[in-house]
């Protein structure tokens, strides 16, 4: 097997039925001796683990995603996930399904969705304290806490300069701990993670493996069925002082690794890999 590793803004792709090819740029940085020098290849299978856009126009690869979407690459996860998981209202209008066929079993947080974010469009929004998540930002960023009216309005008039969509849901305020759900194939762990900050990954974080229940397997194998099956995600909530869960997202193929079970993980995903490949012949 030859693995080539390459980077979003590094890539170009042609693409044809059944047949991709990927140039590679060279750069000017390299993390490896081979990152120096322009290369090409024609991949058989695809493991995506970074995300397709950054936080800025200029960070947006999906072209290149379109283009082994095009080809019909195999690849973890697959091309259709990673697409439909660019935005967020599409994964939760997903996840608003499986909490109306699941109900308490499934408790994904309360959401409005506001398709134009103008001082007009948001006259009602969920009861304060909230939480504004703007557009499809990730990692703790394009999302904001009001605890008060006059704050709130000011922020209006600030989206209402920009073209994003944003979501509103209330903020938890008697959270005890923060809960991630992590999938690797069939494999899966369960962390609980305390942090002062009300973003729970920004700053310093304690964070441990717990043991793996029912409800959380639950969570994590009925999400890894959404879009036509996702082998790797990982499912974000709050567990609250009085004992209730709220789930909050999930995130796709390039969720991250605890750092004390990297390695191992990181084995559960080769491993993937090399099972994905032997049932297509590859």
């Amino acid at each position: 097997i030859n693995i080539t590793k390459c980077r979003w803004e590094s890539i170009i792709v042609r693409a044809e039925n059944k047949k991709c090819i990927v140039y590679i740029k060279s750069n000017e940085k390299p993390l490896r001796p081979e990152e120096g020098r322009e290369r090409q290849f024609v991949p058989d299978f695809v493991l995506i683990r970074k995300l397709v856009r950054g936080l800025t126009k200029y960070e947006d690869y999906t072209n290149a995603l379109y283009g082994l979407l095009f080809s019909g690459v195999p690849s973890i996860n697959t091309l259709e996930g990673v697409h439909m998981c660019l935005e967020r209202p599409v994964v939760n209008a997903a996840l608003n399904n499986l909490n109306r066929r699941f109900g308490n079993n499934f408790p994904f947080i309360d959401q409005c969705y506001y398709s134009h974010a103008t001082p007009n469009a948001m006259l009602f929004t969920p009861q304060l304290p909230v939480v504004v998540k703007v557009g499809y930002a990730e990692a703790g960023y394009g999302k904001m806490k009001f605890e008060n009216s006059n704050d709130l309005n000011d922020f209006k008039g600030v989206l209402a300069l920009h073209h994003d969509y944003v979501t509103i849901e209330s903020y938890i305020q008697n959270r005890e701990y923060d809960l991630r759900i992590q999938k690797i194939g069939t494999h899966y762990r369960a962390y609980k993670r305390i942090n002062p900050n009300w973003k729970g990954n920004v700053g310093t974080s304690f964070v441990e493996e717990i043991p793996m229940t029912d409800q959380y397997l639950f969570w994590a194998e009925e999400c890894g069925k959404l879009f036509g099956g996702l082998d790797i995600l990982t499912v974000d909530a709050i567990h609250t002082k009085d004992g209730k869960d709220y789930i909050l997202e999930i995130n796709d193929t390039a969720s991250g690794l605890y750092g004390k079970n990297e390695v191992e993980d990181m084995g559960h995903i080769r491993d993937l890999v090399l099972q994905k490949m032997n049932q297509l012949n590859l």
